[in-house]
């Protein structure tokens, strides 16, 4: 069967635009605001605990998806990294629930994200699983994640001389 993906910026078109300037941040981090935005035109880097982890530059990318679905703060903060706009979905969490084809095309992105996670423990595994080097903890957290139920998960490092993520 082939894959259907679902056009984003089409479905979201109807929405209002929200212009940021470079510098600007988006979502804060643990401050809750029921919106979800899709990445129009720009790029934004994602900062965690004050560590910039990753840079989004693909128009139709959601922002503030995990928040919306889950109904509950942002995980991180999302600082626009070059003039960059944006479609605003107010009320984000019910809106989710009223759009089908919204509410697929966050499945889909999620489920995206699930399939490169678990691609990624099962290359850990192979690389390292058996091996009894720190690295073979990996695979015991990745494996955590991949089967992550509601209870939280204690994470952050057992080295002294490394820092808690």
């Amino acid at each position: 069967m082939a894959e259907m993906t679902i056009d984003v910026l089409a479905v979201c078109g109807d929405y209002p635009v929200r212009e940021l300037a470079q510098g600007e941040t988006l979502i804060e981090e643990g401050v809750r605001t029921d919106r979800l935005y899709v990445l129009k035109h720009g790029g934004f880097d994602l900062v965690r605990n004050g560590v910039s982890f990753l840079h989004i530059k693909r128009p139709g990318t959601f922002l503030g998806e995990i928040s919306a679905v889950l109904e509950g703060v942002p995980s991180a903060t999302l600082v626009a990294s070059e003039a960059s706009s944006v479609h605003v979905i107010e009320h984000a969490s019910q809106v989710v629930r009223a759009r089908p084809e919204l509410t697929l095309a966050v499945a889909q992105v999620l489920a995206r994200r699930l399939v490169a996670l678990t691609d990624c423990l099962v290359d850990i595994k192979r690389q390292y699983g058996g091996s009894g080097s720190h690295r073979a903890l990996m695979d015991r957290v990745l494996a955590e994640l991949a089967t992550m139920s509601d209870e939280p998960v204690e994470v952050g490092s057992e080295r002294k001389d490394v820092p808690d993520y």
